[in-house]
């Protein structure tokens, strides 16, 4: 017969490794997770919508000093892999009292996103320490995940080689 606080601490154990593995794993070389909204332009976004385009996914907040300094090396990027068929998407984990502030900024940088808060679909963690970023290739898997600031050598290094790959 089980005693009662055996009882308890199994319940909990189960609902503690219950909670644990509710969070999407997001592995390298396998299919990207969905991740589907609304963009602050309007436009709807749905990433499986993306295949064929080299897609960065940064998940982004506007008291980030990291992502400020990364931002403008983001917008120089797009703006010269455009037609490669490169996109970017930010995300943002701000608190919704501070969409506003995520707004004003991607639009200063003329990028486009969303926040964590409205997406309709994700199969990434709702909150990473940011900046992180996500590269997902033309056929719509999972290359590589990065943490911190992003630099011109970064961009050479983790996605050049996916805008030589073909459409």
């Amino acid at each position: 017969m089980i005693t009662r606080s055996l009882r308890v601490v199994l319940i909990y154990f189960f609902w503690v490794l219950l909670i644990t593995n509710a969070h999407a794993v997001v592995e390298i070389g396998a299919p990207a997770p969905d991740l589907k909204g609304t963009l602050f332009s309007g436009q709807p976004f749905d990433l499986a919508q993306q295949r064929g385009k080299v897609v960065l996914i940064n998940f982004y907040s506007s008291y980030c000093k990291f992502c400020a300094y990364e931002i403008g090396n983001i917008e120089t990027y797009l703006e010269n892999n455009r037609d490669k068929g490169f996109t970017v998407i930010m995300v943002g984990v701000d608190r919704m009292e501070d969409r506003h502030r995520v707004v004003r900024m991607l639009g200063i940088y003329n990028l486009d996103g969303l926040m964590t808060d409205e997406l309709e679909q994700s199969g990434f963690e709702k909150r990473y320490a940011t900046p992180t970023t996500f590269v997902v290739d033309r056929q719509g898997l999972l290359r590589s995940r990065s943490r911190g600031a992003k630099m011109p050598s970064w961009f050479r290094e983790h996605v050049d080689p996916l805008l030589t790959e073909p459409r």
